[in-house]
C-alpha cells in the first residue's frame, strides 16, 4: 500500500496493533540492565516468535523492537561509536521478515510493520540542553535505518513531552512521506510529564501532518478511555489507544497487571470507534490479550462504528498547555517589538492575566530575527498562553512556527504563499 491508501485504509476501519514486548523479553531470558536491543539481535528467535504470535492473534500492525534504539539510549550500554542506523535496520528486518511470511501464506489479510520510535530521555531547550535541529537529527538517525529495513510506516509512543514528539514527527517528514502515528503518555493530573495537555498535543500533531493520534501505557483501558473522550469531538485524525492491562500492583517484589485478556477485550471495546480507530495493549498485555480483542471485535464489530469521518482541523489554536479559540481578536493583548536586550521581559511584560492569548507583531529586521525566536523558545516554557504571529514575511514565519511547539495563529495583510525554495530552517 502507498501513503495514500494506508492513511484512507486508518480512517475507513477498526485496526488492531501489537501488545507489549518488554515483560516477553524478560521471561525469555533477558537480564535486567542489558541494551534489549544488543540481547535481541542475539537471541532473534524470541523475537521472531512472539511477533509471529502477535500477527496470528489478529495484530494488523506490529511495532519493530527499536523502541529505545536512538543514539542517546542505546550510547549508555554500546558506547558512543554505536552504529544506530545499523542497529534500526537489522532489529526492523525481524519483524519484517515475519511481515513478509505471512503476506505469503495469507495473502487475503493486511499485515503491516511501523518503525517504533520512543522518548531519548532527553529534553530541548530551555528545559534541557538540545536544540530543536539537534533532536531532529537524533531520530533522523534512526528514521534512516528503519527506512533501509523496509517499514511501512512509523509508530512514535510513549512519548511524554509534545516538544520531543514533535522533533520526531519532523524528523520523519525529513526522511520520507510515510504515514506516522504519534503517542503520548499521560500522569494522573491528565498531562504529560512537561505539562501538556491531550488537546494541545493532538492539535499540534496533527497541525504537523500524523495520520493519527493517540495514548499509550500509563492505566488501563477505563482511565485512557476517559482521556480520549474529549477528544472525540475535535480531532481531524484517527485516534489510537494502547492501554496497559489494567493498574499495576506490586506483589512479591515483582509488577503485576491485573486483566486477563477477556477483561480487557471486554472494557477495550466499548471504547472503540467515533473517532477511535486503532487498538493494542502496552504493559501488561500480549498476543493472548490481541487474540481476545480481535474475537470479540469479531462478534460485535456490526456494532461499532468504524469509519471516521472526515472532518477539518478545528478553529482552535494552542501552547503546549493551553488551547484557546479563534474569536475576538481585538482583545488580544499586542506585542511590538523595540529593544533586543530587554526582549524576554518586555514580552511577559505584554502578558495579560486575563487574556486568552498573545499576538506579537513579529514584522522586524532580519538581524533582529535570532533574537525573537530565542525569546519565543523561552516565552513558551514562562508563559502558556497560545502565540499568534502577525507578519507578512514567509521566512519568518516559518522559523517562528517551527521554533514554536503549539499549533499557533497568523495574521498577515496578504494571503500567504509559501515562496519556491523556501524550508523550515534546519531540515
Amino acid at each position: 500500500m502507498k501513503t495514500e491508501q494506508i492513511n484512507q485504509w486508518l480512517r475507513s476501519e477498526l485496526i488492531l496493533l501489537d501488545g507489549a514486548t518488554g515483560t516477553h523479553l524478560q521471561a525469555r531470558g533477558m537480564p535486567t540492565g542489558v541494551a534489549p536491543e544488543a540481547w535481541i539481535l542475539e537471541h532473534r528467535e524470541v523475537l521472531r516468535d512472539l511477533q509471529t504470535d502477535y500477527y496470528e492473534a489478529g495484530s494488523q500492525i506490529v511495532l519493530t523492537s527499536t523502541f529505545g534504539a536512538n543514539r542517546p539510549k542505546l550510547a549508555r550500554h554500546l558506547g558512543q561509536d554505536v552504529d544506530v542506523g545499523a542497529i534500526n535496520r537489522r532489529l526492523a528486518e525481524i519483524t519484517i521478515a515475519v511481515r513478509d511470511d505471512h503476506r505469503r501464506t495469507k495473502p487475503s489479510r493486511p499485515y503491516f510493520v511501523a518503525g517504533d520510535i520512543g522518548p531519548s530521555g532527553l529534553f530541548l531547550s530551555p528545559v534541557g540542553d538540545l536544540s530543536l535541529d539537534d533532536m531532529v537529527t537524533i531520530y533522523r538517525e534512526q528514521v534512516r535505518g528503519l527506512l533501509n529495513a523496509g517499514v511501512d510506516l512509523f509508530v512514535i509512543e510513549t512519548m511524554m513531552d509534545l516538544a520531543e514528539a514533535r522533533a520526531a514527527v519532523l524528523a520523519v517528514k525529513a526522511e520520507c512521506n510515510l504515514p506516522v502515528l504519534a503517542s503520548l503518555t499521560f500522569a494522573e493530573n491528565g498531562h504529560t510529564l512537561s505539562g501538556n495537555s491531550p488537546v494541545a498535543c493532538l492539535l499540534t500533531l496533527a497541525d504537523v501532518g500524523v495520520s493519527a493520534f493517540g495514548i499509550n501505557c500509563s492505566f488501563g483501558p477505563e482511565e485512557l478511555g476517559q482521556l480520549i473522550e474529549p477528544l472525540r469531538s475535535i480531532t481531524p485524525i484517527p485516534l489510537l489507544l494502547k492501554p496497559n492491562a489494567g493498574l499495576p500492583t506490586v506483589i512479591d517484589d515483582q509488577t503485576v497487571f491485573p486483566m486477563n485478556p477477556d477483561a480487557f477485550a471486554k472494557k477495550m471495546w466499548p471504547l472503540a470507534g467515533h473517532g477511535v480507530q486503532l487498538l493494542g495493549g502496552c504493559c501488561g498485555t500480549g498476543p493472548e490479550h490481541i487474540r481476545r480483542l480481535s474475537q470479540q471485535g469479531a462478534q460485535i464489530k456490526g456494532d461499532v462504528i468504524s469509519i471516521m469521518p472526515e472532518r477539518d482541523m478545528p478553529g482552535l489554536i494552542c501552547s503546549g498547555r493551553q488551547t484557546a479559540e479563534i474569536c475576538r481578536i481585538k482583545d488580544w493583548p499586542v506585542f511590538e517589538y523595540c529593544d533586543p536586550d530587554s526582549l524576554s521581559d518586555d514580552l511577559l511584560d505584554t502578558l495579560d492575566a486575563e487574556a486568552a492569548v498573545l499576538a506579537i507583531d513579529a514584522d522586524l529586521p532580519a538581524k533582529d530575527w535570532p533574537d525573537l525566536i530565542e525569546a519565543i523558545v523561552q516565552l513558551q516554557v514562562m508563559a502558556p498562553l497560545p502565540l499568534v504571529f502577525k507578519t507578512d514575511n514567509p521566512l519568518l514565519l516559518e522559523n517562528l512556527l517551527r521554533a514554536y511547539c503549539g499549533r499557533a495563529g497568523y495574521i498577515s495583510t496578504q494571503p500567504y504563499s509559501r515562496p519556491e525554495g523556501v524550508r523550515l530552517a534546519g531540515t
